[in-house]
């Protein structure tokens, strides 16, 4: 996220680090990256370097579900991740580590879910598709290798990917609450200004999002998936090697959940996935349709949703407004 949270203050937050992790005298600069989390750079007293992480319960995606559940989710994804570092030796898997009672993930108050994982100094990339067939390839590889790991991982721990879009009900009152002023904040006119003209479209994708989940989630095959393995998610170290981090999204479901973001138009890094994989498997065109568009619609839902609600003028606002007006592009 751009903005820290304004009701999680620093002193609160080194308090539990120190109380859960034995992360003594935090010292934490906030960093403003991404949209899914909250991230600090800290380093305690004794000079170690941690990276935590910490989500936001109520955040507009994760509307729909009880705070608990929100909880149990992130802690099914931070398991996975930690199983497939530990059990199934995925080198690659930058998973948050355990507290002193075995926890990855602790509650910080009733809003707020923490997890701290080592400092990886090394590069990353800003968010947006894979550029050149070289990244592809090296991404597939990776992706061939997470997916091939989903047998050492007890089939109990990971969640399940349901096709759900999380703020679908904020979204469909929305489109059904037109006609009055959204008064809630700069982006809450502006939103219904920008929804009005599209509404019979986005019913219209809705519709079709349904008949395209009802038949791939008929279909086998499905394995560990990252969810979000984008450039931004990928850390180099200083040797080079690929670390991927930001594995609260991870879910049992179909291989193309990854592939998605990753394949391009000529399926470059398709036979380096096979030949990581070690299994010959058909790409399902469907499961690639769904999934671009689940990305589509879910950001229109969960933006739709964050401006139904109060909120002010931050960069982060400002930033789901842009992509909120890209996403409802007429296509």
């Amino acid at each position: 996220m751009l903005t820290e949270p304004p009701d999680l203050d620093r002193a609160s937050l080194a308090a539990l680090l120190e109380a859960r992790w034995g992360v003594t005298g935090a010292r934490l600069e906030y960093l403003p990256l991404g949209f899914g989390s909250h991230h600090w750079d800290t380093v305690d007293a004794l000079g170690r370097h941690w990276f935590v992480t910490v989500d936001d319960l109520e955040a507009s995606w994760r509307l729909g579900r009880h705070a608990d559940g929100n909880v149990a989710a992130l802690r099914r994804a931070f398991g996975t991740a930690a199983a497939l570092r530990d059990d199934a030796r995925l080198e690659f898997v930058l998973a948050p580590l355990a507290d002193a009672e075995e926890r990855i993930v602790n509650r910080a108050g009733r809003r707020y879910a923490v997890t701290v994982a080592p400092f990886l100094g090394g590069r990353s990339e800003k968010w947006g598709p894979w550029v050149t067939e070289e990244e592809r390839r090296g991404m597939a590889t990776l992706l061939g290798r997470l997916h091939a790991a989903t047998g050492a991982v007890s089939p109990d721990l990971p969640g399940r990917e349901d096709f759900s879009l999380q703020s679908r009900a904020i979204l469909e009152a929305a489109l059904s609450d037109l006609d009055r002023t959204w008064d809630t904040g700069p982006f809450g006119e502006p939103t219904r200004a920008l929804l009005a003209p599209r509404a019979a479209d986005v019913r219209r994708r809705l519709a079709a999002y349904d008949t395209l989940a009802a038949r791939v989630l008929r279909r086998p095959g499905w394995v560990i998936t990252h969810g979000e393995p984008h450039r931004a998610n990928v850390i180099r170290d200083g040797a080079g090697a690929a670390h991927v981090v930001d594995w609260d999204t991870t879910l049992l479901a179909p291989r193309e959940r990854d592939l998605w973001m990753v394949l391009d138009d000529r399926r470059a890094g398709w036979h380096e996935y096979l030949s990581a994989l070690g299994a010959d498997v058909e790409l399902d065109t469907d499961a690639l349709e769904l999934y671009r568009e689940w990305w589509a619609i879910s950001d229109v839902a969960n933006f739709v949703a964050g401006f139904r609600r109060p909120h002010g003028r931050t960069d982060q606002t400002s930033a789901e407004f842009d992509i909120l007006t890209e996403n409802l592009r007429p296509t």
